[in-house]
């Protein structure tokens, strides 16, 4: 009997000396909390110590054998507890952390009709893109009210791809990582002021996959601005103030916030450069009376656009300009659950360019939409933006509920598009003229696989010279150009 509680004591007194390990570890102590706790470290296994002599003492009687298994039963029972601490420990760290995971496989097929190539007008195919994608989604909830979101993302065309592109095809292809590496998409913290209705975000911001990105990829929102206001990938901080309170309107919300979209950190060699930055405001809600909806209204405003400075033996002002980009977005996912989803947006922008430009040959400056041939460098000019579409579920069971959708877009003749990056081949939101995309929905196994196929067609009435730079005025400045874009995707969540 003596031996028995002598065993448990031991384990015991083990398991507890070894918690104390495992905090000593994780938690982040003072130095005088520490060397307290290697105090009773060191006490405890005094202790143990102490345990085994009086045990040897007690069993005088045993016989040698009988005392070894005990020795050794006891020594089993205290590896048995410390890899049940190891687990419950992993078990620990690994419920604050969520992860989840996106692959997707896309096939492209790209016709082309009166693309100016070096001068001269062509038309073409791209047959069979193939594309790879894969992301890795985590979220941390480190305490109650900070929060941890990041996002690993790969994009990679198959084989050895050579699709690179030039500048001014910014405006019809999207940008992406044509490499294949992996990189840090997300990454921001979310801290809830306790006893408030603020909170404040940092880092690498959900700046991607806006509403209505839900619509044609069968998931929920995945992004705080939509796809018209921002597509990218920036950094900043913003600070959120919760309005449910004083307006009654769920999910009511105003933020403020600030991005460095580029920084010079070459001054020391000389490049006279200003650093873009953008200040944003928006405030959002649902409709009022309406579940499953968003209106949103915001503003941002770009300071020190950036200008021609990479041709040598140039000269250039530090910054191009600035400009101003108002959006409204509405949406309802499912009106009167009849399985009728609909979005409207709206975007101004008011572009401030400057007086001069980057001297590309005597006498001959090009600036934020003007040149000095055409005389309106330094023009203020105005560009805007309608884009709204349609998504209904079929309400066929056999067919797991299949969605067809459509969508249209349209921008203007200074429109300046925020989305520029993706994995989509084309750039359909920043078609300066209009755009037209069908497609069909075939849900597999829930939201975690489906598959689409579409077709978008970009009908181009404008065409940007180079990238915003250069005039658009005069019949040079027009264009017939076309892109008939349509494709097949695969997608699966983990």
């Amino acid at each position: 009997m003596i031996r028995r509680l002598i065993v448990f004591i031991l384990a015991v007194l083990t398991m507890f000396g070894t918690c104390c390990s495992v905090w000593a570890e994780d938690i982040l102590i003072d130095k005088d909390v520490l060397e307290k706790i290697l105090q009773r470290q060191e006490a405890l296994n005094k202790e143990v110590e102490d345990l085994k002599r009086l045990m040897k003492e007690e069993d005088t009687t045993l016989p040698e054998h009988q005392l070894t298994e005990d020795i050794e039963y006891l020594k089993e029972e205290v590896e048995d507890m410390s890899d049940r601490l190891d687990v419950a420990e992993t078990d620990s760290i690994l419920d604050k952390i969520r992860l989840g995971g996106e692959f997707r496989t896309q096939v492209d097929f790209l016709r082309f009709d009166n693309i100016e190539v070096n001068g001269e007008k062509k038309d073409g195919n791209t047959d069979e893109l193939w594309s790879g994608r894969f992301r890795i989604n985590m979220r941390s909830e480190i305490t109650d009210d900070i929060v941890f979101h990041g996002r690993l993302s790969y994009f990679k065309y198959w084989g050895d791809t050579n699709f690179e592109g030039s500048a001014s095809d910014d405006r019809i292809f999207m940008k992406s990582d044509r490499e294949g590496d992996i990189h840090v998409e997300r990454a921001y913290v979310d801290y809830f002021v306790p006893g408030t209705p603020f909170a404040f975000t940092f880092g690498r911001y959900p700046t991607s996959d806006g509403p209505p990105y839900e619509f044609k990829n069968h998931t929920t929102r995945k992004s705080t601005w939509p796809q018209m206001f921002v597509n990218g990938e920036f950094d900043g901080i913003a600070g959120s103030l919760s309005l449910e309170e004083w307006t009654g309107l769920r999910a009511s919300m105003l933020r403020i916030g600030y991005s460095k979209v580029t920084q010079n950190y070459q001054q020391y060699q000389g490049l006279k450069i200003d650093p873009v930055r953008v200040g944003f405001f928006s405030v959002e809600s649902e409709f009022p009376g309406v579940r499953d909806s968003l209106l949103w209204l915001g503003v941002h405003k770009l300071f020190d656009n950036f200008s021609l400075s990479f041709i040598p033996d140039t000269e250039y002002p530090e910054d191009s300009g600035t400009y101003e980009t108002y959006t409204l977005h509405l949406q309802f996912d499912n009106i009167m659950k009849s399985g009728l989803g609909w979005f409207g947006v709206f975007c101004f922008q008011d572009i401030h360019p400057r007086s001069e430009g980057t001297e590309l040959a005597p006498g001959y400056e090009v600036g934020f939409y003007g040149d000095s041939l055409q005389g309106d460098l330094g023009k203020r000019r105005e560009g805007y933006a309608v884009y709204t579409g349609l998504k209904y579920i079929l309400p066929i069971a056999s067919l797991k509920n299949p969605h067809i959708g459509f969508e249209y877009n349209y921008g203007s003749k200074y429109w300046f598009p925020g989305s520029i990056y993706g994995s989509e081949p084309t750039n359909k939101l920043g078609v300066n003229g209009h755009a037209y995309e069908l497609y069909y929905l075939q849900p597999i196994a829930g939201k975690h696989m489906f598959c689409r196929i579409g077709a978008a067609y970009q009908d181009f009435e404008y065409d940007p010279p180079f990238y915003i730079y250069g005039s658009r005025e005069g019949e040079d400045a027009k264009t017939d150009k076309s892109i008939l874009h349509s494709y097949f995707l695969i997608d699966v969540r983990f």
